[in-house]
């Protein structure tokens, strides 16, 4: 299987690799967004063919593997949906990716439920709350969660949000439809539905959901290209190729900017790396299992395939398709000699604007890195672009406006880390 999903790759998306070049980031934009990758997740192997992508061009742009292979395996759990689930409204059957979608860890339930709606006025009147809590069969419930931002009783409102009264299930009403990815199955079922379609006069709720815990075995991809001067010394550039993946038959995340983008610019500067013979040996890293809780990082970590000591720096790179309100970089805080020659660099050439400083965080595949102690930074570029974690951050709608500025300045700012 491997062997022919590699070939099929190879022939039908791969494309003459070169550096500097948004039209062949627009391209690898396009190519990881196409439905042939299924969302780059845990349906239709399409992680998998991702990771045969990026080994495709790792290897057209001559970059060397670590060992025998391209690829470091792991494996983790992930909750996955291979059916469609279906929702009906007093009998009205909702869409799915578009009306509503099951939260990540949703489990598996099929039946008729009589519908609760709860929202801030429930919680807290206290003499509506007490009607709630005695007049509501939980357990043949379903509740309905609206507008719930400005409850004022906090305790209350989690012990809702929990299900601690052990009903059915739960549905919030929510504006945008976010998805994400679950290692393991909730406690109870539960749903996103968008406004309008669910009311305090709806009575019943229909629902079929499959779902199941599968292990699932995948693989971060790296290689690298030797420095001229100082070959046991490391840049490392990272990114992660995963994203949401399906629902079902019919749903598929491409995930834009989230995080082809990424990858795109990872794979551009490999492909400039390899013809602008660097000074350090420069690694590149593609993380599978980012969306599941950075677990590609967290293994590299680790398992690293080259002494993390021997790192000068990493770049880490994730929302990268956009820029008209300038890049932040966490950790600039945290590294301000090494935020210096980022600054050096941007106003050099005059990319991108604001330059934003932000601290640690916790919110993509440099934190592990970090926590063991190599200095690192995560850059995202900013703008308006409205699409996270939905069926709509696709390739078409992303607009990479300062994606050459950005990458003008990742190549300066690589030149001021291997000036002395």
């Amino acid at each position: 299987m491997r062997k022919l999903i590699c070939l099929v790759v190879v022939v039908v998306f791969l494309t003459p690799v070169k550096g500097q070049n948004p039209a062949y980031a627009r391209k690898v934009v396009d190519t990881l967004c196409s439905p042939w990758f299924a969302g780059r997740g845990y349906l239709k192997d399409g992680d998998l063919k991702a990771a045969e992508y990026i080994k495709a061009q790792f290897t057209e742009a001559g970059l060397k593997p670590f060992g025998s292979s391209y690829f470091q395996q792991y494996g983790f759990t992930v909750n996955v949906f291979p059916t469609d689930p279906d929702i009906y409204i007093d009998g009205d059957r909702l869409t799915l990716g578009a009306d509503f979608i099951p939260e990540a860890g949703c489990r598996t339930l099929n039946g008729t439920f009589e519908l609760v709606w709860v929202d801030s006025e429930t919680i807290d009147d206290p003499r509506k709350y007490k009607k709630f809590v005695d007049d509501t069969r939980f357990r043949r419930s379903f509740l309905v969660l609206n507008n719930l931002n400005r409850v004022k009783e906090k305790n209350l409102l989690k012990k809702i949000r929990n299900n601690e009264f052990k009903a059915a299930g739960i549905v919030e009403v929510v504006t945008k439809l976010m998805w994400s990815v679950a290692t393991r199955q909730d406690m109870f079922p539960s749903f996103q539905i968008r406004p309008g379609l669910i009311s305090p006069t709806s009575k019943l709720i229909k629902v079929d959901v499959f779902s199941q815990v599968n292990t699932h075995q995948t693989q971060n991809v790296a290689g690298f290209i030797k420095g001229l001067e100082k070959p046991d010394s490391f840049i490392v550039f990272t990114a992660h190729y995963d994203h949401l993946g399906m629902i079902g038959k019919s749903v598929y995340f491409p995930g834009a900017n989230d995080n082809a983008s990424g990858v795109a610019m990872l794979l551009d500067l490999a492909s400039y790396y390899a013809t602008h013979k660097p000074k350090y040996s420069v690694a590149f890293i593609a993380f599978a299992g980012e969306e599941a809780g950075l677990l590609g990082s967290y293994y590299y970590t680790q398992n690293p395939l080259f002494n993390l000591k021997s790192i000068r720096f990493l770049i880490n790179m994730d929302l990268m398709g956009t820029g008209s309100k300038g890049i932040t970089a966490v950790n600039a805080t945290v590294y301000p000699n090494f935020f210096n020659k980022l600054e050096i660099a941007n106003t050099s050439g005059n990319y991108l604007s604001p330059l934003n400083q932000r601290g640690k965080a916790q919110n993509s595949d440099h934190y592990f890195f970090s926590e063991m102690g190599v200095p690192c930074f995560f850059f995202y570029l900013m703008g308006d672009y409205p699409y996270y974690h939905e069926p709509d951050d696709k390739a078409d709608k992303l607009p990479m406006e300062k994606y050459t500025e950005a990458f003008l300045l990742i190549r300066d700012f690589v030149t001021e880390l291997e000036t002395p």
